[in-house]
């Protein structure tokens, strides 16, 4: 999870500061820099430039739209090699260092994209003395995808020429190319901080006459991407908590720290002869290696930046979340930060917040029909917000003071609560008539979130896991203020619904035991653990399942024949589920004795989640199908298959899914086909301003790393001052 949220949050910055509008001078977010005498070159937006070595303004040498990267500049001067994707994959490209139109050097397939932290194929490392040849780092090896293997390339083309070394990350040749120093673990797009693990990496030399290493660094953390000078190789090394520029004596053996940068590291370092180049906070330093002493460059960059253009988008392909209102006419979907009403069949798409550099997530359709709840983060932070289903309403905020991510919303039968919770592990209730917040639990370890009102919104079901790690069911009584549990936790019960007739909970819980032996492992597996369960919350509930018996009938010739209307009228009275019973219906709970009285509802050991209760019994999902047991009947139905997900309307008659991107509106009926009922989502298009967006993606993964890093304390990182430090509101 911490590789996703650091490349969300390096997404974040990057769209936060490299394209402020008045961020021409003295720009930052300055990539993979190369330096040979006055000449400097590097990567901004994906593109290369070049610029003076003793800064200016920059020119712009590729303008494709795919990503150049990794520029190295050749010892003459006259060209520039890089990574280019010209061709459809990654390539090796070579351009005369004025600009000038690019030559493919490689032609053997890239590797498709990887994670952030595996890197790029076909990355350009250094080249020879004579300026002949390249040598670049290219994904060809028998460990997998992410691991690279040394190549040379020719100027004039042909057929690369492998290097006699397994696998490696960044390197370079000597000065007379007869060595090579290299990482034999390449990490360098892996960011962790202080990391001293498995895939520390330690430079070694290699000499390519004699087939001969020998291991020059010992540090237990990380030094990489060194450059050869003389007799001397620079590095970067984080010995001193950050990455900063150390030095290596190939003669004395000494190694020594050259820069002392305290706030942010080293990265990219490269360069020619005495003069080195670096990125440090997304500047560009030169480095005087006879010296010692470093300079920061001041780059100045003017382009038509189209991505700085306000434009109309669809976003179909950006839905977040979606609820369907009470009674199946309308849809409410969060796409891209705003939040859209969409018909069903007859109509026009609404969007009903139009906010840009605010997010608004998680609608929910009150079933009276007269409110949507939302979370806005219009002041900093998610809050609730309630907008009356009207002409010209506008939105509220209900709730304040809030610090944590919260999860969906919940309106009660009656309309005169909403439940949610939050990152806190709290469970929250509200009412909307009073303003009223009550906070109902509190997680142990893990956040409360799924919970379901009864039909007579007094009581409160969810799931809470205990000290053992495994879930159990409670129940928290709105009128009382008193939570109870119900499961003993012994197992892990989760997914909770009321049934409507008010007699019972409907639960998955994993008690099936179905031991196997893995195929690939000595070990012993128990998969396929979950059922549906029926949990009868008093001893007045009926029975799920009848008593059967079958008798053998006597034949009397002159037998009357059985009245069997009489009887099939009472077995109809003996059902479980009443229409007529459930118009006013009334829940109550008896505790004693309550952890006995749970009953298997039929069905093999699976994966299942209950969508929520229906007329007669309950609807779920198995196996991307959706599915409705009956609980007279005692057999499930099929709705739907190849399905995603799926939310029933406040009435129980119809049902919103997912499949394939697409949504569609149904009724709960079996036998249907994919596509039955599909939205016309063409209607979900939205004027996006893109640097309100990157401040609020920048906020957002600011927030999520708050929340959901795994220790408190963020490691000692005053979290807020980065906040404001990288918030985008200052040039550069």
């Amino acid at each position: 999870m911490n590789s996703v949220f650091f490349k969300l949050l390096a997404l974040a910055l990057f769209l936060s500061i490299a394209f402020s509008a008045s961020a021409t001078d003295n720009v930052r977010l300055l990539r993979f820099p190369d330096i040979n005498n006055k000449l400097v070159v590097f990567v901004y937006a994906g593109d290369i430039w070049s610029v003076s070595s003793d800064g200016g303004e920059a020119r712009r040498l590729t303008s494709h739209e795919g990503l150049e990267l990794f520029p190295k500049i050749s010892p003459d001067g006259r060209w520039i090699a890089f990574s280019g994707e010209y061709s459809g994959s990654r390539q090796i490209f070579v351009m005369p260092s004025q600009g000038g139109v690019p030559k493919q050097l490689t032609w053997y397939n890239s590797v498709d994209n990887m994670p952030p932290r595996g890197g790029y194929d076909n990355v350009v490392l250094d080249w020879t003395p004579d300026s002949k040849q390249i040598l670049i780092r290219s994904n060809r090896t028998a460990f997998g995808e992410r691991n690279g293997k040394y190549f040379l390339v020719s100027l004039e083309g042909g057929l690369e020429k492998s290097l006699p070394i397994v696998n490696g990350g960044f390197g370079v040749l000597s000065p007379d190319a007869s060595k090579i120093v290299f990482t034999p673990v390449d990490r360098e797009f892996r960011n962790w901080k202080r990391y001293k693990g498995g895939r520390a990496s330690d430079l070694w030399i290699y000499d390519l006459k004699e087939n001969s290493s020998e291991q020059i660094t010992t540090f237990e953390g990380t030094d990489q991407i060194p450059t050869w000078s003389g007799t001397k190789i620079v590095y970067a090394s984080d010995q001193d908590q950050k990455l900063n520029i150390w030095q290596y004596n190939t003669e004395t053996k000494e190694n020594k720290q050259i820069t002392k940068h305290s706030e942010f590291d080293v990265m990219w370092p490269s360069g020619n002869g005495d003069q080195l180049v670096y990125e440090n906070g997304g500047y560009i330093y030169k480095l005087d290696l006879v010296s010692g002493l470093s300079d920061k460059l001041s780059v100045s960059i003017n382009f038509d930046n189209p991505n700085l253009i306000p434009y109309y988008k669809s976003v179909k392909d950006n839905i977040h979340s979606y609820a369907i209102s009470p009674t199946g006419k309308r849809v409410l979907f969060d796409a891209r930060g705003d939040i859209f009403s969409v018909p069903a069949e007859n109509g026009i798409t609404e969007n009903l917040t139009q906010t840009q550099g605010v997010r608004e997530i998680f609608p929910a359709w009150s079933p009276d029909g007269k409110y949507i709840a939302y979370y806005s983060d219009l002041t900093g932070e998610y809050e609730l917000y309630l907008l009356e289903n009207k002409k010209g309403a506008k939105a509220k905020q209900v709730s304040f003071n809030s610090s944590a991510w919260k999860n969906e919303p919940l309106w009660s039968p009656d309309s005169k609560f909403i439940v949610y919770s939050d990152r806190t592990l709290k469970m929250k209730l509200f009412e909307p008539a009073t303003g009223k917040t009550t906070e109902i639990d509190h997680g142990g370890s893990s956040e409360l979130g799924d919970y379901s009102f009864s039909p007579d919104s007094r009581w409160i079901v969810y799931s809470k896991e205990g000290g053992n790690e495994k879930s159990a069911l409670w129940v928290y009584d709105i009128s009382g203020g008193k939570k109870s549990q119900l499961t003993d936790g012994t197992y892990s019960d989760f997914n909770p619904s009321f049934s409507l007739c008010g007699n019972y909970v409907f639960f998955v819980s994993s008690r099936d035991f179905n031991l196997t032996f893995s195929s690939f492992e000595f070990d012993y597996l128990y998969a396929n653990s979950s059922r549906m369960y029926a949990l009868a919350l008093s001893t007045k509930s009926p029975k799920i399942f009848k008593d059967k018996n079958d008798l053998e009938p006597v034949k009397e010739a002159a037998a009357e024949k059985p009245n069997t209307d009489s009887k099939d009228k009472k077995n109809k009275s003996d059902k479980v589920e009443d229409s007529a019973a459930k118009k006013d219906v009334k829940v109550e709970i008896d505790f004693n004795g309550i952890n006995s009285r749970i009953t298997a509802l039929p069905g093999e050991s699976g994966d299942y989640r209950i969508v929520g209760a229906a007329e007669g019994g309950l609807v779920y999902i198995s196996k991307n199908k959706l599915m409705k047991y009956s609980l007279a009947d005692e057999k499930s139905d099929e709705i739907l298959a190849k399905l995603g997900n799926a939310y029933l309307s406040a009435d129980g008659k119809m049902v919103i899914y997912s499949a394939n991107g697409d949504f569609g509106i149904i009724k709960l009926s079996p036998g249907q086909s994919a596509g039955a009922g599909k939205l016309n989502l063409s209607g979900l298009e939205m004027k996006l301003d893109p640097q309100k967006e990157w401040n609020q993606i920048y906020t957002d993964n600011w927030r999520i790393f708050r929340d959901y890093f795994y220790v408190d304390n963020m490691h000692g990182v005053n979290w807020l001052e980065l906040k404001e430090r990288y918030s985008g509101e200052s040039p550069g």
